[in-house]
């Protein structure tokens, strides 16, 4: 029965490397920036989600909860790592499934926004400069 010092000399002699894990590929590397870039997206569709869950988001919450809204920034689409691995397909599909559905219903929320505010500008008064407050009753 040989050791283990046997095994890696022979392994690095047939030019087999052991270093503990197994040695990345482009593909690995393909498919792992694919799941970051999902990630992101996957994200992006919770948060606007949680946004029509509960519109004012974080300033809904009580002031002592000292929860600051984030910064938006402007989006920028993520570079490409190259076609879409096999394996990111389904999970690819199921994502752009959940952004048309969420998609439809951010523009439903938009629509009753706009409703709503053709409705309030409809109110007389509402909107429009102030005319004179007081009344002279006496006088």
């Amino acid at each position: 029965m040989g050791d283990q010092a046997d095994v890696e000399a022979g392994s690095v002699a047939a030019g087999i490397e052991h270093s503990g894990s197994t040695p990345t590929t482009s593909a690995d590397t393909s498919l792992a920036a694919w799941h970051a870039i999902l990630d992101l997206l996957e994200g992006a569709v919770g948060a606007a989600e949680r946004t029509l869950k509960d519109p004012l988001g974080p300033l809904s919450a009580a002031l002592e909860s000292a929860v600051v809204p984030l910064p938006e920034g402007h989006w920028q689409p993520s570079v490409l790592p190259g076609p879409l691995p096999e394996e990111a397909r389904r999970r690819a599909v199921a994502l752009s499934a959940a952004q048309t559905r969420i998609a439809s219903r951010l523009e439903e929320a938009r629509l009753d926004v706009a409703k709503q505010l053709q409705a309030v500008s409809s109110v007389p008064g509402v909107g429009d400069p102030s005319g004179a407050v007081y009344l002279d009753v006496n006088g």
